[in-house]
């Protein structure tokens, strides 16, 4: 745009001022109504982020609630220090007791006493010592020059998954081989022989004269007064998606009563985070739909009919009524004057212990009738997802906000045109004036020249 540096030279009027003043005039007139509409699309653009997450995180809930997961979800009470009991997801809801607890044991056995590990077996032959455990066999061969650690070693290395060889210093100078078993309840029996014929020479079995210290034996416990056996303390096979756990020896006095019943903490949790994501969507809509014109509150989506009904829609699902007049109000849900929703916990606890499948089936429903969590569920899938209601929203949003960015952009482009024109045409009247100037003064200077030499 041409700069207009000392306009009025010739004229007085046509200054750089004057067109200063027009631009802002035409700027106030075309481009700050623009201006205005590109600063509220912002802002409704911040507000739709907003409301997308809100919405998110509410139907994170509904979704929560109507799915069989929660429902299907299992707490147990009643375990002791000498036994565990998990329950599977979907797993029978029932009570057992658990008395005379006899935990299975892992076979173990020490050797003699050596004098160092790290030096030969005194008076050892040749041969081999086969230990059998389940019912297979590990051969290790020896010499007269193994010790204590070599024979771990070997052990280790051919039945080591079966059993454990360790060397453990009793004394200053007393070193045992120690063997445990993997498996509860698998005894570990010794066979040798000693190959080189030498009188004086002992076999590896008598060299360790291994000593049962603990012995091999079976977990033992009453389930309901009937006496149940295994192999392990971790038992699997007697409740289809429970899991035993034997941890001690118990009292012959002691009883573990055990119950497993519906989550219900998982569900009132929930419960909990489905009131909070509706009090906090329900708050943010009516901020942003607000239409207090006299206080000047009035909400950034207050003329948009759209998202004025999500909360009718929503609130009107969740306060109706089904076919057998449940509500949840039954369940201590209720929503005030204010429409703010409250959770009454002993109300829900009541109906959930007093009737937990007949709550399952009001919440998430089955295969003949729809919960309404499961309605409202579908309800909010219907505004949430791509290319669904709220994307709809997002995409006529950042439309008009383009649409309204061109037309910026054409009339300010407009404008820049016509006002380069004008201080152009407004420097070329100025030089046309200043000229004519220029010769009235001239020609006023001749006529004043002409009348002084009359007189």
């Amino acid at each position: 745009m041409a700069t207009i540096n000392s306009l009025g030279i010739g004229s007085g009027v046509l200054t750089a001022d004057i067109i200063d003043k027009l631009r802002e005039a035409d700027n106030a007139r075309i481009l700050k109504p623009l201006e205005d509409k590109i600063a509220l699309d912002v802002q409704k653009e911040d507000a739709y982020s907003m409301l997308d997450s809100l919405m998110s995180t509410f139907q994170s809930s509904t979704s929560s609630l109507d799915g069989d997961n929660l429902y299907l979800s299992r707490a147990v009470t009643g375990n002791t220090d000498a036994v565990t009991v998990k329950a599977d997801a979907g797993s029978n809801v029932q009570d057992f007791t658990i008395t005379n607890i006899s935990k299975a044991e892992a076979d173990v056995w020490g050797s003699a006493a050596q004098t160092t590990s790290d030096k030969a077996i005194t008076n050892l032959g040749e041969g081999t010592m086969t230990f059998t455990i389940d019912g297979k066999d590990y051969a290790i061969d020896y010499t007269s020059a193994d010790t204590l650690d070599s024979i771990k070693d070997a052990i280790n290395e051919i039945a080591g998954e079966k059993m454990t060889a360790s060397v453990l210093q009793t004394g200053s100078a007393n070193y045992e081989l120690i063997l445990t078993a993997k498996d509860t309840n698998k005894a570990i029996t010794f066979t040798d022989s000693n190959t080189n014929g030498d009188a004086n020479a002992t076999s590896l079995k008598d060299a360790l004269d291994l000593d049962n210290v603990q012995v091999a034996k079976e977990a033992t416990f009453n389930y309901n007064g009937v006496t149940i056996t295994r192999d392990t303390n971790e038992i699997t096979d007697l409740i289809v998606g429970v899991s035993i756990t034997l941890n001690e020896n118990q009292d012959v006095t002691d009883s573990a009563s055990i119950k497993i019943e519906q989550n219900s903490t998982s569900i009132s949790s929930e419960m909990a985070l489905f009131v909070n994501g509706y009090n906090s969507l329900m708050t943010n809509l009516n901020d942003m739909t607000s239409s207090n014109r006299e206080a000047g509150a009035v909400g950034i989506f207050n003329d948009d009919s759209f998202v004025k009904s999500i909360g009718r829609e929503i609130t009107k699902m969740i306060t109706s009524v089904d076919s057998n007049g449940n509500s949840l109000v039954d369940y201590g849900i209720s929503i005030d004057r204010h429409g703010v929703m409250s959770l009454d916990n002993d109300a829900f606890a009541k109906k959930f212990v007093n009737d937990p499948k007949g709550m399952e089936l009001f919440f998430s429903g089955n295969s003949e009738t729809d919960g309404i969590f499961t309605k409202l569920d579908e309800k909010m899938t219907e505004y949430t997802g791509y290319n669904k209601l709220l994307s709809n929203f997002s995409d006529q949003l950042k439309s008009n906000q383009t649409s309204v960015q061109d037309q910026y952009d054409k009339q300010k482009a407009s404008l820049d045109s016509r006002y380069e024109i004008l201080t152009k045409r407004f420097i070329a009247y100025d030089a046309i004036i200043s000229r004519l100037n220029a010769k009235f003064s001239s020609m006023e200077s001749m006529i004043k020249a002409q009348y002084a030499d009359k007189n």
